[in-house]
């Protein structure tokens, strides 16, 4: 494979999809072939997942959280197998918001919490068997008044409970530890603006 494979991973409101729009459209600005890849697969394993989580509540997560941990893995080996590893034997430079590191992060938590069984060992064969793997995973933070601000704004509903917020602190802590003796991947602070961020992200990809 010839092309670059980035990942951008963060809690709600700390500008993944503003940020990587905005990242796809300033490399073919400067004349890279750009794949971009949602969050989600089309088709039923990620209309599953995305079912799921805009129907469901809290209580819901936790009594579906093993089926929720497969639909989101099934997602990403789908896109792995069928968007992402075409496009990189392309050469291309392929993008996304949220891979397996939200996986760690969001859903097998919640499978230790409800079943009292640990889904590491599982979750690290799963990462070996991927057919692709990021070669840059760049974890977006905010400061917290800063990120509510932003809620407010672009995704009120998950202001309304405060449950999304309350959570937000030990979210970001998961993902510093995974992330922290990764070489493949950067902590970034989003507070600036877009255009900033955009070119200090963009000069962490090595082509």
């Amino acid at each position: 494979m010839t092309g670059t494979f980035v990942v951008l991973e963060g809690t709600a409101g700390t500008g993944k999809s503003t940020r990587l729009d905005a990242l796809a459209a300033e490399l073919r600005d400067r004349g890279e072939s750009v794949t971009v890849v949602p969050e989600f697969a089309d088709g039923s394993v990620g209309d599953f997942v995305v079912d799921e989580i805009v129907s469901g509540d809290a209580d819901q997560f936790r009594e579906r959280a093993l089926s929720l941990t497969a639909g989101a893995l099934a997602s990403a080996s789908y896109q792995a197998e069928t968007v992402i590893r075409p496009a990189l034997d392309a050469g291309d430079v392929v993008l996304t918001e949220r891979f397996l590191d939200s996986v760690a992060v969001y859903n097998t938590p919640t499978v230790e919490a409800r079943e009292g069984v640990s889904m590491d060992a599982t979750l690290a064969e799963f990462r070996a068997a991927m057919p692709v793997e990021p070669d840059l995973t760049v974890l977006l933070t905010l400061d917290d008044e800063t990120r509510r601000e932003r809620l407010a704004t672009h995704r009120p509903n998950l202001l309304d409970d405060g449950a999304v917020p309350d959570r937000r602190g030990e979210r970001e802590r998961r993902y510093r530890d995974l992330l922290a003796d990764r070489e493949d991947a950067v902590v970034y602070e989003n507070s600036g603006d877009v255009s900033t961020a955009v070119a200090e992200i963009a000069a962490e990809i090595e082509r």
